[in-house]
């Protein structure tokens, strides 16, 4: 899980006090990283997540948290017991440990729940960790969390209705006030998206709130920016170029704009979205691309739309 496991752990310790309340409830106050190599033992290791947590009555404990994809060198149970034991051992308190498998299958016979037993068949070792199967996990219940922190992971859940999803995850990240943070959590959502329809669906919006993140979409209105303002300053001709593109009909802008109507009036398919913005990005005649502006705000239906845009090659 390379693809994940970084912008997981980025993720987390940016909103570390929105995924301790996640995983242990209200009663947390404050969150404080306290990773560190963790000895002793044979040789040092390292947890993928360890924050301090201090409740509401007062009480300071360790949240660990581990991110496992489909594959595991040595199996997740044994390595969960070295971390309690040796997070036990090194701070002297409560221990809550946490597995969040990434990946569909990872982890799917983990329960959580592990023991020891001697030859009476006694138990003479139990231990136990909390499990999150993300991808097990329906979307609707990250939203229900009005947490927009939390709505970062949703690509690695289900999502059986990405049209209704998508814009309800867009909708509450923007409630993000932080400028910075907000960035923060589209860039995570989209690294942590393994779909490309739906890591398109989510760019078109992005763009549409002018969220400038570094995205293959965006990149190309940032692009344009350039050439449009070329010979100012770089920040200087950025800001121009969009601004340019925006107010004065550029054939991106147009381009945008065209895809932009189809969408509210006819919601296309993602097939036949992308075949028409294929076919649009040859048409670059200001003149033909205001006729089709014309046509997709008159045309009955998308057919309609596409005879027109026919006719026009």
């Amino acid at each position: 899980m390379a693809e994940t496991d970084n912008p997981l752990k980025r993720l987390f310790s940016d909103f570390s006090t929105d995924f301790a309340i996640w995983l242990l409830g209200d009663e947390v106050t404050s969150v404080r990283p306290t990773n560190i190599a963790l000895l002793p033992g044979e040789e040092e290791i390292r947890a993928d997540e360890i924050f301090e947590v201090t409740l509401t009555d007062g009480r300071i404990l360790n949240l660990h948290i581990d991110f496992q994809g489909i594959r595991s060198h040595r199996p997740m149970s044994w390595r969960v017991l070295d971390y309690i034991s040796r997070i036990a051992e090194t701070y002297r308190r409560d221990v809550c440990s946490v597995v969040i498998y990434v990946g569909r299958g990872a982890g799917s016979d983990d329960k959580g729940r592990h023991q020891i037993k001697c030859s009476d068949g006694k138990v003479i070792l139990s231990w136990r960790y909390r499990v999150i199967h993300l991808w097990k996990m329906k979307a609707e219940k990250l939203l229900k969390l009005n947490r927009p922190a939390l709505l970062a992971l949703i690509g690695q859940t289900q999502i059986d209705n990405p049209k209704k999803v998508l814009p309800q995850v867009v909708k509450q990240l923007r409630t993000v006030k932080d400028d910075k943070m907000r960035g923060r959590l589209f860039t995570a959502l989209l690294a942590l998206t393994n779909n490309q329809e739906m890591i398109d669906m989510i760019e078109r919006m992005i763009a549409r709130d002018n969220l400038l993140l570094d995205t293959p979409y965006i990149r190309r209105w940032r692009d344009e920016g350039f050439k449009e303002g070329r010979g100012e300053g770089l920040e200087e001709g950025f800001e121009k170029g969009i601004k340019k593109g925006r107010t004065e009909g550029s054939v991106i802008a147009l381009h945008r704009a065209l895809l932009d109507i189809l969408m509210l009036r006819f919601e296309p398919s993602l097939p036949v979205y992308h075949e028409i913005e294929e076919d649009l990005s040859t048409i670059s005649n200001q003149r033909k691309l205001k006729t089709l502006l014309t046509a997709a705000v008159q045309s009955e239906d998308l057919a309609a739309f596409k005879n027109v845009m026919d006719n026009l090659h």
